[in-house]
């Protein structure tokens, strides 16, 4: 009775396919299957040992028409077969919905955005306008802006980046001192 799978007489053809010598066949053999395995485990596969086998059947099976007909790099012809063997095993194993999206303001973030509210409520107006102004804006039209802000309060923009750098320092502190006091969650 035939299981229908390759027999020994062609897994010794492809042996010599991938080398006249027994030894480094062998060793091309071993080779390919454990980088099927590899490209296997890789895709989340958790049978990637049986795709590896799987796939070295299929190419056993056609042994003698690759012996006539395929040129190239043996392992290549593998590695396509495994990727055919990968998407059938993919409909009989659907990948998982990945998890849903983590809430967009965890209440973390909220008790964070009302402490800095706080602590720029703590700051003097001129510093806490300047500060929020500083922030407008992204890219090219923030240099622009911050240019005109440097002006606006007479300043280089050299003085104006220290100067919010020691606003920031000043909220920093502020935050630690708010989180100390009352830590999230």
């Amino acid at each position: 009775m035939t299981t229908g799978g390759p027999t020994q007489e062609n897994f010794e053809k492809l042996l010599r396919w991938l080398d006249p010598d027994r030894d480094k066949a062998a060793e091309k053999y071993e080779r390919i299957r454990l980088r099927l395995i590899r490209i296997f485990s890789s895709r989340g596969c958790f049978e990637a040992d049986a795709l590896a086998d799987q796939t070295v059947n299929v190419v056993t099976l056609r042994i003698d028409w690759l012996l006539e007909n395929y040129v190239g790099d043996p392992a290549l012809y593998f590695y396509g077969v495994g990727k055919n063997v990968y998407k059938e095993w993919l409909k009989r194993h659907p990948r998982p919905a990945p998890p849903p999206p983590p809430d967009p303001k965890p209440p973390e973030v909220e008790q964070l955005a009302t402490y800095l509210d706080d602590c720029l409520d703590l700051l003097l107006t001129k510093d806490r306008d300047l500060v929020l102004r500083y922030h407008e804006f992204d890219k090219q039209e923030k240099i622009r802006y911050r240019k005109k802000l440097a002006e606006e309060a007479r300043l280089t923009r050299n003085a104006l980046r220290i100067k919010v750098f020691h606003i920031h320092a000043r909220l920093r502190e502020c935050l630690e001192q708010r989180l100390r006091d009352e830590p999230l969650g």
